[in-house]
C-alpha cells in the first residue's frame, strides 16, 4: 500500500473495504468524543463538589481522570488511524512495515503495531518508533 491512498485502488471490493474501514473509525472517534465529553463533565461537578464538601474523593477523581486519559489516548491512536488511511499506510507496522492482519485491525481497528511486535513491544524488546532517539 505505501504512498496510495487506498480508496483510489482499481477494485471496486478494495473501495469498499476501505470505505468501511473508514465509517468504523469515524463512529468510533464519534463515540470516543462523546465519552470524553461525558467524563470531563463528570470530572468538573466532582471537582466543583469537593470545593463545596471540602472533603474530596480522591478515588472517584483519579478513576475518572485515567479512564479520561485512556479515551484521550484511543482519540489521538483514532486520528492517528484515520491519517493513514488517507496517506495510505493503513494497516502497516510501524516497526517492521508488515502488513498488520486484517483480523487485528477489525478487532482493533487503529492498531499501529503487526501481533508480532506488539508482543515484543510488551516484553521490552523494542521501543515504539515515537520514543525511538533521533540521535
Amino acid at each position: 500500500m505505501s504512498g496510495r491512498v487506498p480508496w483510489e485502488a482499481e477494485d471496486a471490493l478494495t473501495h469498499d473495504k476501505w470505505h468501511n474501514v473508514r465509517i468504523k473509525l469515524d463512529a468510533e472517534q464519534d463515540e470516543t468524543l462523546a465519552e470524553i465529553s461525558r467524563l470531563s463533565a463528570v470530572l468538573k461537578s466532582e471537582l466543583e463538589a469537593d470545593l463545596e464538601d471540602g472533603d474530596p474523593d480522591l478515588y472517584e477523581r483519579e478513576k475518572t481522570l485515567a479512564l479520561l486519559r485512556n479515551l484521550e489516548d484511543k482519540q489521538y491512536s483514532l486520528s492517528q488511524a484515520l491519517a493513514s488511511l488517507e496517506d495510505g499506510t493503513y494497516g502497516t507496522c510501524e516497526n517492521c512495515g508488515r502488513e498488520i492482519s486484517p483480523e487485528r485491525l477489525e478487532a482493533l481497528p487503529y492498531a499501529t503495531l503487526c501481533l508480532q511486535c506488539k508482543a515484543l513491544l510488551e516484553r521490552g524488546m523494542i521501543v515504539r518508533p515515537a520514543e525511538r532517539s533521533s540521535f
